[in-house]
């Protein structure tokens, strides 16, 4: 690959090259164009030579955080000082050009002659002086926003993934005590495979991706593993039903979505009921959109209890969302099709980068 020039240097040599053309094509019928070439060319190297001597000074001048007023001060100070000395080279270095061309000697008379057309280069000079400055701005500006949003990333990244990892003591605190409670009754066999579809769900919880979105499939994997260490504690008292359509389980979703939801159901809708409960894990595409939800067959929404959408898991939900997609993602608590309460969640869908795992297998199903 061809190295390509720095931005600086691409618009210098662009911006004075074609500025010496502008000079030389505008008096071409005036003059012959060798000696047009060859005094607007000088003119042309000379002003090149006092904008690379500028440059440091500016650059000084911006790295100090200038404000606008000092930028505008610096530039006509240094324009002017600068067109003093380009107009005095090119009238000195141009005398012999002009000469050449006419035969005649050609004389600088004093300092009026020797700074004659300075003006007209201070204005040239202001002009790539506004330039300099501005071009510079922009970017400082464009860094800045870089890095502001980088920042910003950064710190959404981190608070998703505090909001996430809430998630887990609570989670390994109720598993726990049901293990204790196994074993107080001494229902050894259960407490047994307890702790080890725990362990399985804790080693694919490690070793999933510490990604902030995960696809949908492994999200419900995690919910399937879930629910099947609680039905270790409420055997045919916990029934679940998978309603997945598999054009969305490519979505990507905020890893542990899910668990929460579940967890409402399991500790709402079936350990309170002698009866038990039946759980509904709901996924399909509408569209651009997502929507998922976890309905339950329980006593219904609760005034003032975690049913209504104040619980730490859906607090949690509610907050994950915001952070993730905005107005864009929305957690509603409302009356279950079938009694009980169902969860919804609404989240823009977008494929997910890693391939999808299989779909769960409903093996809690009824």
């Amino acid at each position: 690959m061809r190295p390509r020039l720095p931005p600086f240097w691409a618009l210098q040599l662009g911006g004075w090259l074609a500025f010496g053309a502008a000079m030389t094509l505008s008096r071409v019928g005036a003059y012959p164009l060798g000696f047009m070439l060859a005094l607007k060319g000088l003119l042309t190297l000379l002003g090149f030579g006092a904008t690379l001597a500028l440059r440091p000074l500016y650059r000084r001048v911006a790295r100090g955080g200038a404000t606008v007023g000092r930028m505008v001060a610096a530039s006509v100070a240094g324009s002017y000082a600068a067109s003093l000395a380009w107009t005095a080279a090119y009238n000195l270095l141009g005398a012999p050009v002009w000469a050449w061309h006419t035969g005649e000697p050609r004389e600088v008379r004093g300092l009026a002659g020797l700074l004659d057309g300075s003006v007209y280069h201070a204005f040239a000079l202001l002009a790539w002086s506004v330039l300099y400055f501005g071009i510079k701005y922009h970017r400082q500006l464009d860094e800045e926003r870089e890095r502001a949003l980088r920042a910003e990333s950064a710190a959404h990244r981190a608070r998703l993934q505090a909001l996430r990892y809430q998630l887990n003591p609570h989670f390994l605190f109720n598993t726990l005590n049901a293990v204790s409670t196994l074993v107080v009754e001494h229902r050894n066999d259960e407490a047994g495979r307890m702790i080890s579809r725990l362990s399985d769900f804790l080693r694919l919880t490690l070793e999933g991706s510490d990604a902030p979105e995960v696809p949908l499939a492994e999200e419900l994997e995690w919910a399937r593993r879930y629910l099947e260490i609680e039905a270790v504690r409420f055997e045919d008292r916990l029934r679940v039903a998978w309603e997945v359509e598999p054009g969305a389980l490519a979505a990507a979703v905020p890893g542990m979505l899910l668990q929460p939801l579940v967890e409402n159901a399991v500790r709402h809708a079936v350990a309170p009921r002698e009866e038990g409960g039946r759980i509904t894990v709901r996924a399909r595409r509408a569209g651009d959109r997502l929507l998922l939800a976890v309905e339950d067959d329980g006593p219904g929404v609760a005034p003032g209890g975690a049913g209504n959408g104040r619980g730490i898991g859906l607090a949690n939900t509610r907050e994950r969302l915001r952070q993730a997609y905005g107005p864009a993602g929305a957690l509603e608590v409302r009356p279950g099709e079938r009694g009980g309460t169902a969860v919804s969640l609404r989240i823009p869908f977008r494929p997910a980068a890693a391939p999808s795992a299989p779909s769960p297998e409903p093996a809690l199903a009824t």
